[in-house]
């Protein structure tokens, strides 16, 4: 089996957050799939520590670090500078995994596309929440009709990054630098998109706002909703807030079809739970009577996702509940087997341009936007 040689940009380790890159090289290191032979980091030491513990050669230049013979490298860099990086490294001939976003405008999205089509080179988004077994298992039931006609879709990202918007001495992170850039949507939007194997084309957002009400003078809205339009003729709501103080809820999505409901889990022991018409009794009083009950979405899984079943042990050892291995493996198989990424730059795009879209009609009182489709440019 073809033995990959990764490069990695970005070690991480900066006492604010996690070493993200350095948990790419653990979980490829449980598929064995290959090795992450460079480490690329501005800051030297980062780079030299990294690289001593995975045996690897250790840069602080980019051009020399992707002339190292490598087949692929792994953005775990800022987000602003995702869509830059990764167009040149496929100039240079050198495949792409990164980390969200894509990109954070549209200028920069119309790189990524020229680069990747001028080089022909692999490339896929990192997007993990689309690989959870959930997300999974509703894609695979509303491919086999379950829900019937789906028009409506929701989804919530709901995390205090607070404190991982500042070093110790209050100069901004990447995060508190950026994160006023555009509303961090990619979580909740992709695995929607996935499962109905669609994109947005519009999309009207509002936001509530008080410069140091929860956040400093760092410009982050407290909460911004969006309701999108997709190709599919479907509406979206998606809500963000990753300032207020709360438990969190990364991960919450919502499906209403003509034949079927999915509402997902909110937390404190409430379970993931799904109707669909085919299983009401007949007799059942009105078509939305006392009759009409939820159940656990997980008695659907041996028929659904039994290969997924089957590999949850392997899978839960590695992060967000099991999506970092099927994400990795998605590329891994991908780039062996020579097939299409399947998070390529357009699906990438798909969910990554939304995000600063949202907050420029957040910022015109809910005016429309228009979003590109990425495969014209």
């Amino acid at each position: 089996m073809q033995q990959l040689r990764i490069g990695l940009v970005g070690a991480g380790g900066n006492s604010v957050g996690d070493a993200r890159g350095m948990s790419h090289a653990r979980h490829l290191a449980r598929l064995d799939a290959g090795k992450i032979v460079a480490v690329m980091d501005i800051v030297e030491e980062g780079a030299q520590r990294a690289a001593q513990q995975l045996e690897a050669t250790a840069y602080t230049d980019y051009d020399k670090f992707l002339q190292h013979g490598l087949d692929l490298i792994i953005l775990a860099t800022p987000d602003v500078l995702h869509a830059q990086q990764a167009a040149y490294a496929l100039e240079k001939g050198v495949g792409v995994v990164s980390e969200v976003p894509a990109a954070t405008t549209v200028e920069d999205g119309k790189r990524l596309v020229q680069a990747q089509r001028k080089s022909g080179g692999f490339y896929m988004l990192l997007e993990n929440y689309g690989y959870r077994d959930e997300s999974e298992l509703i894609k695979r039931m509303v491919a086999a009709g379950k829900f019937g006609d789906v028009y409506f879709g929701e989804g919530e990202y709901l995390h205090d990054c607070r404190g991982l918007n500042r070093f110790a001495d209050g100069t901004l992170t990447w995060r508190g630098a950026n994160f006023s850039k555009y509303v961090y949507i990619w979580h909740s939007l992709r695995p929607l998109l996935n499962i109905l194997d669609d994109r947005t084309t519009r999309v009207s957002a509002m936001m509530t706002m008080q410069p140091g009400r929860l956040e400093g003078d760092i410009g982050i809205p407290d909460n911004v909703v969006s309701l999108f339009q997709t190709a599919g003729e479907r509406m979206l709501k998606i809500r963000v807030d990753i300032v207020s103080p709360r438990p969190q809820i990364h991960d919450y999505y919502a499906l209403q079809g003509t034949l079927g409901s999915f509402e997902g889990t909110r937390g404190f022991g409430d379970p993931p739970r799904i109707w669909l018409e085919e299983l009401e009794s007949a007799e059942r009083p009105g078509r939305s009577g006392p009759s009409v009950h939820w159940r656990k979405l997980e008695e659907f899984e041996a028929e659904f996702i039994p290969d997924r079943v089957a590999a949850r042990e392997e899978s839960k050892r590695t992060g967000h509940g099991g999506s970092d291995y099927w994400t990795m493996k998605a590329w891994v198989d991908g780039y062996r087997q020579g097939k299409t990424s399947p998070v390529d730059v357009f699906r990438a795009l798909d969910c990554s341009l939304p995000g600063p879209l949202a907050l420029e009609s957040a910022q015109q009182q809910g005016t429309p936007v228009e979003i590109p489709d990425p495969r014209t440019f």
